[in-house]
């Protein structure tokens, strides 16, 4: 009777279980064979467990509810590998050691994290669109008085060719910085297939190129404190540059908000150190109140109105961070303002 019980609790569980002798594979449950895509139990007993769980190259823990799992990777019997976590217990029966294995299939999360990354760049797609609009404005009205200037000498009949020249090398320029421009956003909504080897810096003065008419406009000056040479690395460009974007653009409704004048700044710094790279960004906003600074990180968490805030900007910051660069992102109040200080594993 309690062997019935045992059976039916074993696979009627919504985790997967392993039971490993020695590395082998003793046993398993029906909820295992589903994660596994496996038909039977017997493809997999006596198995190498090592066949199935496939390790991160780097451990990776995550806390819940007090209790530590290790992420790892499972290999499908059709050849899929899919992302779980694990947590690993030691038992002895008749003086044998075995190893319960229990198995949390991450497939559901992963792809909802995904979706999330997705919403919150889409969900920045209308300020990006609103920066174009506003860098556009200015060559175009300069491009239209040009071409308005060259018609009226044609009218006159008023050839100079230097002047010609002149005008038609003024349009040829406003038009590159505009092709320049939308190749900057149209690169920012690509998704990052791979690591790429490259340099904070760079995607720093991506992303400030494209708040540049913003800065101008609101009176907001950029320090740039780049005293320290950084390495190249190995990173998903467009997953930080989203990150960059949205903590300036949070700085940058901070000053609308407060409307702090007429020195707004913000300050950017770089550090390099021997396991990571560190981009410090902080403002003379005013700073974050203290009762939602633990807050700011939340999930659908936003101080600003339900039209200018989805709450998903900061939240999937951290997530970026934290999952594709082995990282940290933190905030504190500084002097006069918000500080974010973000640290990517090299």
């Amino acid at each position: 009777m309690k062997d019935n019980i045992f059976r039916n609790f074993f696979d009627h569980t919504i985790e997967g279980i392993l039971i490993i002798e020695d590395g082998f594979i003793l046993n398993l449950n029906k909820a295992m064979l589903e994660i596994l895509k496996y038909d039977s139990k017997e493809e997999l007993i006596g198995n190498l467990a090592t066949g199935i769980l496939i390790p991160n190259i780097q451990q990776k823990l995550l806390e819940y509810n007090n209790t530590i799992f290790e992420e790892i990777s499972l290999l499908t019997k059709e050849g899929k590998i899919i992302p779980a976590v694990i947590k690993i217990k030691d038992f002895k029966e008749d003086n044998k050691n075995y190893k319960v294995v229990f198995i949390h299939n991450l497939s559901d999360l992963k792809e909802k994290e995904s979706l999330l990354i997705e919403q919150s760049r889409m969900a920045a797609m209308g300020e990006m669109i609103s920066m174009i609009a506003h860098q556009w404005k200015q060559p175009l009205s300069s491009i239209g008085t040009a071409i308005s200037n060259l018609k009226l000498r044609i009218n006159m009949k008023r050839y100079e060719e230097n002047i010609f020249e002149k005008k038609l090398d003024d349009i040829e320029r406003y038009l590159k910085y505009m092709s320049t421009t939308i190749d900057d956003f149209r690169n920012f909504f690509k998704k990052d297939r791979e690591k790429e080897l490259s340099n904070i810096y760079y995607i720093v003065d991506i992303a400030l190129e494209m708040f540049e008419e913003v800065f101008e406009r609101h009176g907001i000056s950029i320090i740039n404190k780049d005293t320290k040479k950084l390495e190249n690395v190995f990173l998903y460009k467009n997953e930080l540059l989203q990150v960059i974007i949205n903590i300036l653009n949070n700085s940058k409704d901070a000053f609308l908000e407060k409307e702090v004048t007429p020195l707004n700044k913000i300050t950017l710094e770089y550090k390099e150190l021997k396991k990571v790279q560190k981009i410090i960004i902080s403002d003379n906003a005013g700073g974050i109140k203290k009762e939602i600074l633990d807050k700011i990180f939340d999930p659908y968490f936003s101080t600003k109105n339900k039209q200018n805030g989805t709450g998903l900007g900061l939240y999937m910051s951290k997530t970026i961070i934290e999952k594709h660069f082995d990282g940290k992102i933190k905030v504190s109040n500084k002097k006069d303002g918000a500080c974010f200080e973000i640290t990517i594993s090299k």
